[in-house]
């Protein structure tokens, strides 16, 4: 059962082939025109010397291009892995090292500093081949592999089967949010993030919807001119961009949404009632994993709860146990597991997916109520999140620690008045704790050399000394409640 197959026979079935699927800068692309298309690219990357079974990188800006290629990777059997095209040259070159792809296809200006990770295309160079027929695959052969963010350097891959995504449609998409061929979808979260990828690409087709992609970065007044002109009814985006959208003085353009998801971050009941005071009871909130795949629990147009991820949604199950493992009684916060058939917790030295057996810890705390709402309450660990992206603090710190005037730092992320979150740096100093705007200039520019943008801070303060505790481990909860 090859997933691109099981795809289009659901799209003839549906009686939607011939509807527009895409639209982007003026072009359309019918559901048709992305199967066909995705066959030509499979008989191009197979002329590349891709076989059933190779990982195929994609660095590209959503739009047709990476839609076509990700299907066409599927199509052939090859396992499609997407890749953020803006992370900096180290961290993009550890990624590859842990994707180990056949082929990497890159945008024209990438290539040159591609060269030496693994062989490279472009889309442009794929273009022209023959179509091929899609290969078969089983359900349990994998389909695609999107990366974690990384909670200790290097992210962990991991790999979704054929099988799995008909499985997330029928648990989220269609209960959960109710798409259909009559909706308009528009995600701010990008296609190379596990959310971004199952709200533009696999839902979407596997319902019939169109999809507005924008390549670029998000930016407010472009996506509220997306909502107004296309008119879109089903928006995705994490809860700080919801924050800057309501508070923007055009938020009226938000009117004509049919529902607006919210996903990649805890959602704050203050914020999410200031969020609802525009877009009311269209305001779904849930939580899901790039291990699982997808949303495992959400908020429902039949069933929401403020303060709360919603329910489980089957066949998946959620509980909360304490530090022994033992569940816990109604509304006692502990660690949050779910059991479901499409954990994946990586992938083996063979290459092959590690499946979760039984209960998966997510990392985060949560307690469940007598109605089986779940409510998330923050990380067991200490990833910061900065608009839905996950960053360990450790590795910020460490390099801004790397500078000779610099003893210790630490870094968390910090709720702007509009609710959106920022990365701060609290340095101390080694000869003095006055700070200067000529060692904080230096440590910005330290961090955008070596890291990807989200990484750096925003801002940095000086400080006498950081909060420790007696066996010198850093008070991360205090620096997180300071406010200078």
């Amino acid at each position: 059962m090859n997933l691109v197959y099981a795809m289009r026979a659901a799209a003839a079935a549906g009686g939607w082939l011939d509807r527009p699927a895409y639209q982007v800068d003026g072009a359309v692309l019918t559901h048709l025109d992305v199967y066909a298309g995705a066959a030509r690219v499979a008989g191009a990357l197979v002329r590349a010397g891709v076989q059933a079974g190779d990982r195929v990188a994609i660095l590209l800006d959503d739009g047709p291009d990476f839609i076509l290629t990700f299907l066409g990777a599927v199509h052939l059997g090859a396992v499609a892995v997407p890749i953020n095209p803006r992370l900096h040259p180290d961290e993009l070159h550890r990624v590859l090292g842990t994707a180990r792809p056949a082929l990497v296809v890159c945008r024209p200006d990438d290539r040159r500093s591609l060269r030496g990770d693994a062989p490279v295309t472009t889309f442009t160079e794929l273009e022209g081949a023959q179509p091929i027929p899609p290969a078969p695959r089983a359900g349990d052969d994998q389909a695609y592999a999107t990366f974690t963010s990384g909670t200790t350097g290097v992210p962990r891959l991991c790999p979704q089967l054929h099988g799995d995504p008909i499985v997330h449609h029928r648990t989220f998409a269609v209960p959960a949010l109710g798409l259909g061929p009559d909706d308009v979808v528009h995600s701010v979260s990008k296609l190379y993030f596990a959310y971004g990828l199952g709200n533009s690409l696999l839902y979407p087709l596997m319902s019939g919807s169109l999809v507005v992609l924008n390549p670029n970065p998000p930016q407010v007044e472009d996506v509220l001119a997306i909502v107004e002109k296309y008119g879109v009814t089903a928006l995705f985006a994490v809860p700080t961009f919801y924050s800057r959208l309501v508070a923007h003085p055009d938020r009226d353009r938000l009117a004509d949404l049919r529902i607006a998801a919210a996903g990649g971050e805890v959602l704050s009941t203050a914020v999410e009632e200031r969020l609802m005071a525009v877009l009311g009871d269209r305001l779904l909130n849930g939580i899901g994993t790039t291990e699982v795949g997808q949303a495992f629990t959400h908020n429902t147009p039949g069933a929401r709860r403020v303060g709360t991820v919603g329910r489980a949604l089957p066949p998946f199950e959620v509980r909360v146990v304490d530090d022994s493992g033992d569940p816990v009684e109604p509304d006692v916060v502990g660690r949050l597991q779910v059991r479901g058939p499409t954990i994946t917790l990586g992938v083996d030295d063979d290459g092959e997916v590690e499946r979760a057996q039984d209960w998966y810890s997510t990392g985060d705390l949560a307690s469940i109520d007598a109605d089986r709402f779940v409510r998330v309450t923050g990380r067991l660990d200490d990833i910061e999140n900065v608009g839905g992206i996950k960053v360990h603090p450790l590795e910020v710190e460490h390099l801004l620690g790397s500078h000779p005037l610099v003893r210790e730092a630490a870094v968390c992320a910090v709720a702007d008045d509009d609710g959106t979150f920022r990365l701060r740096a609290y340095v101390v100093r080694v000869d003095s704790p006055v700070g200067d705007d000529e060692l904080e200039d230096d440590l910005t520019s330290l961090a955008r050399r070596h890291l990807t943008a989200y990484k750096v801070p925003r801002r940095v303060v000086f400080v006498e000394s950081l909060p420790r505790t007696g066996s010198g481990k850093l008070r991360r909860h205090v620096v997180r409640e300071w406010k200078p």
